[in-house]
């Protein structure tokens, strides 16, 4: 039997709000020189013909240099105001657990949380956590990233 999680990982930020989240809805082909130790590379997908993400927007990421870790993925909701973006795995190796994985990002005022919902294969299928922890990893390398030099 299939089984229903729901995990989050929520951490203080010390750069603007609004430049972070722009960095996942405008500019996430910046991802790869902001955080190279988890984002290896990052291209638009299926017809995407711009970096703006919008409901039906679509990329291919690159973990790990092995392909091991590739996944396409699908925005599926966005709340600009809200600073909230929803994306749908499509494709991609974690699929070989997951029936469905979904992840959004929500940034408030000094947090940036990353939500996870996800139906497993089965019982035996892990539990999320190495995805949770790149994400909480990329939002470290993001948020050091836009803070202002001193």
């Amino acid at each position: 039997m299939a089984q229903i999680g729901k995990e989050e990982v929520k951490k203080p930020i010390q750069c603007s709000e609004v430049k972070f989240y722009d960095v996942y809805r405008n500019e996430a082909y910046l991802l790869p020189t902001i955080s190279p130790c988890n984002v290896k590379k990052i291209k638009l997908g299926d017809g995407t013909s711009s970096w703006e993400s919008k409901v039906g927007s679509r990329k291919l990421v690159h973990f790990d240099e092995a392909g091991l870790e590739d996944f396409k993925d699908e925005v599926v909701e966005i709340h600009p105001k809200a600073k909230k973006i929803t994306y749908k795995v499509l494709e991609g190796n974690m699929m070989l657990f997951y029936h469905s994985f979904q992840a959004t990002l929500e940034v408030t005022e000094g947090t940036a949380k990353w939500t996870v919902e996800f139906k497993k294969k089965n019982h035996s299928c892990p539990d999320p956590d190495y995805y949770l922890h790149r994400l909480d990893s990329v939002n470290k390398d993001v948020n050091a990233y836009l803070l202002p030099i001193n």
